[in-house]
């Protein structure tokens, strides 16, 4: 079964602890919002064409499940569904029942997290090829994390039935869902480090790769729908220090923000910007 107990989890992104069925902290309610299964051939009817809208082709492409063998993506995706969260609606909140995976095909989502008794802040931004759940999933246990819709989402669901029907024909897909669970540590881990060492612009320019998510190792301009407070909370920074932090890497042309609201970089080429100046003291 894919509930099992167990006498002590650590959250996959490291701070909220569970004995059991009770946590160490008051639960908000259990909310779950999932529309009905969307049906993807109505949308091409309306005027979105397969080749420029294609969720299942996106995921095929991006993030954690594109690094699957392929006989793997498609059965995983024959069992999911898909469904469209508005604006500001929650997927799941913080504490909430289990349930299965979700993946984002389209939109963004903000990711929250709550330490010990403190309220939830905005940790990450979620974006298309970003997956969740697999903790909740194997164990059974609340959920980890609270995700609102930034934008209109399409997002890809598998149930806990799908991943046991899953589980008979690829009986290493345990290991499949480690492999999710190591890029949330990983995460996890740089928003540690962004937010406890260096300065401004280093914690800028570590939060904003971070951010990239899937495409963090693409090679080429990609935008987060970010402003300048919401990052600075992200790096760990007041909005007066973030601003002058963005100002410098706009001049060295490692980000743009001609659109308002958005932050546009090369993930790759400001990582490495970064590993640079890190090594040379600057």
């Amino acid at each position: 079964s894919w509930h099992r107990k167990r006498s002590a989890h650590v959250s996959t992104f490291g701070w909220k602890v569970m004995s059991g069925s009770e946590s160490l902290r008051p639960r908000p309610p259990q909310l779950t919002i999932m529309p009905a299964k969307t049906n993807l051939h109505n949308r091409v009817q309306v005027g979105v064409e397969m080749g420029e809208y294609d969720p299942r082709g996106i995921l095929h492409r991006k993030g954690w499940l594109a690094a699957q063998p392929e006989t793997f993506r498609n059965a995983w995706l024959d069992v999911a569904e898909f469904s469209e969260i508005p604006a500001g609606e929650l997927l799941f909140s913080l504490g909430g029942p289990a349930g299965g995976v979700y993946g984002i095909a389209e939109g963004y989502g903000n990711v929250l997290l709550a330490s010990g008794y403190l309220p939830p802040v905005l940790a990450h931004i979620a974006r298309p090829g970003w997956w969740i759940g697999e903790a909740s999933a194997l164990t059974g246990s609340p959920r980890r994390v609270e995700i609102r819709a930034r934008s209109d989402l399409m997002v890809c669901y598998v149930s806990l039935q799908g991943l046991e029907s899953l589980e008979l024909r690829f009986p290493r897909l345990w290991r499949m869902l480690a492999q999710l669970t190591v890029l949330h540590m990983d995460s996890a881990m740089m928003y540690a480090s962004a937010v406890s060492k260096g300065d401004a612009r280093t914690k800028i320019a570590s939060t904003l790769v971070r951010l990239a998510g899937p495409e963090m190792t693409t090679d080429a301009m990609i935008s987060v729908p970010c402003s300048q407070q919401e990052l600075g909370e992200m790096a760990g920074l007041s909005r007066n220090s973030a601003g002058p932090a963005l100002r410098s890497l706009e001049r060295a042309a490692l980000i743009s923000r001609e659109v308002y609201g958005q932050i546009t970089f090369n993930p790759v080429r400001l990582a490495q910007a970064s590993e640079r100046e890190l090594n040379s003291g600057g």
